[in-house]
């Protein structure tokens, strides 16, 4: 018997848009069965009334009824997904670039954390109560004085970066966000959450850790999860929102014939979205609060360090969390879906455009996935049709020229 499973994945996808058709069916007759007996009974005799009690809601069971269809539908057309994901070899391929592109991402931040100390911009030390503290490379500082003494200190800061521009920064001064600007991270929040979390470490060891302690932890802690958020949720969002409206333009494609179901489609995309957004985001704020504390073990280098390996290594791990809240976050979006494409439609030219675009890139790589696919099966076979095909091209080609060639030289003798 064997082991692999055929399945076409444009079949469950037309299998799931008849669940919505009939979904929507379902309920605009539930809906109308329901108006009609409240009808009945109004209109109906006081003496008969109870004639009605025993009547079952006809809206509710239709509205059970089409939920469970939903469900159905949602299951089916995410089998459909993964089958179409396991066929899409090139797809699979990018996925890996991404998470190797993101490797390398994390591996240049921290590199950069590394060198900025490593050229002594800023150093820290610790005093006999295991405090630390910093201090800047002397020409830092100094040009730190003249830029905060300076009109355009502002504008220095914005150069730095925009964000920086904020009312937030204000008061900081110039050689902290500097600080900031190549270890994520203002000197002053590391040096506390460092103190702090190897305050709790030796008292632990000693048994004897107070509860001032775990407060000061928790306060620092908070604060430097909430740096770690910002960043999280700008970057995370962003590329969810990128993803989200190549979704969305496919699915004005594939679907804009049928309006159900295009419906349906971008309410799970926006849903989907929110939930990786959340999710991924979660982990890496969490990740960097976990990986700093372990970090801290050998210093504030070793926090800052260890906040960006557990910001990443926090990312994947709310990635595999969002896959199991995904069908929930999908279910609520469809409950706004009406709204959600309402706002869609505003821009719907736009997606309708994008849409084009993305349906003619996937045509290329369904072909492509095909190639490969033949190519796997029979590598050698495909070698020969690729020479043959090759060769037929000469042979073209040549023969292009000699027509050529023969055509010039008539045209050209006297």
């Amino acid at each position: 018997m064997s082991g692999k499973i055929s399945v076409d994945p444009n079949r469950l996808d037309e299998l799931a848009n008849q669940f919505v058709f009939k979904l929507n069916d379902i309920e605009e007759e539930s809906k109308r069965l329901h108006i009609e007996l409240a009808n009945l009974i109004l209109s109906a005799p006081p003496e008969y009334s109870h004639c009605f009690y025993s009547i079952g809601d006809s809206w509710g069971t239709g509205q059970a009824l089409a939920n469970r269809l939903s469900e159905l539908e949602q299951d089916v057309r995410m089998t459909a997904n993964k089958f179409a994901e396991r066929d899409d070899l090139l797809g699979r391929l990018f996925n890996m670039h991404e998470k190797y592109g993101t490797m390398v991402a994390m591996g240049g931040l921290v590199s950069r954390q590394l060198a900025y100390y490593g050229l002594g911009f800023t150093q820290f030390a610790k005093n006999a109560d295991e405090i630390y503290s910093f201090r800047h490379m002397s020409a830092l500082s100094k040009f730190s004085e003249v830029v905060d003494g300076s009109k355009y200190k502002r504008a220095a800061k914005g150069l730095v970066s925009w964000t920086f521009l904020s009312g937030k920064y204000k008061d900081t001064p110039f050689a902290d966000l500097v600080h900031k600007k190549y270890s994520k991270y203002l000197p002053g929040d590391v040096v506390d959450f460092t103190s702090s979390t190897r305050g709790v470490w030796g008292g632990m060891i000693k048994n004897n850790v107070t509860s001032t302690m775990w407060k000061d932890l928790g306060k620092n802690a908070l604060k430097f999860g909430k740096t770690n958020a910002a960043s999280a949720l700008v970057v995370t969002g962003a590329m969810e929102t990128v993803g989200m409206g190549l979704k969305i333009s496919e699915n004005y494609a594939k679907y804009g014939d049928m309006p159900d179901v295009l419906k349906r489609e971008n309410a799970k995309a926006v849903g989907k979205a929110v939930n990786n957004t959340v999710a991924i985001s979660a982990g890496s704020i969490g990740g960097a609060v976990i990986g700093g504390a372990i970090g801290s073990a050998i210093g504030p280098v070793g926090t800052v360090v260890g906040a960006a390996a557990g910001s990443f290594v926090g990312g994947l791990v709310g990635e595999q969390v969002g896959k199991f809240t995904a069908g929930f976050a999908e279910k609520a979006a469809i409950a706004l879906e009406t709204p959600i494409q309402g706002t869609l439609d505003l821009v719907r030219g736009g997606f309708e455009q994008a849409g084009k675009a993305v349906e003619g890139f996937n045509k290329v790589k369904d072909a492509a996935n095909e190639q490969i696919k033949e190519a796997i099966v029979d590598p050698i076979g495909k070698v020969k049709d690729i020479g043959e095909g090759l060769s037929k091209a000469k042979d073209t080609a040549d023969s292009l020229i000699d027509g050529a060639k023969s055509f010039i030289g008539k045209k050209i003798s006297w």
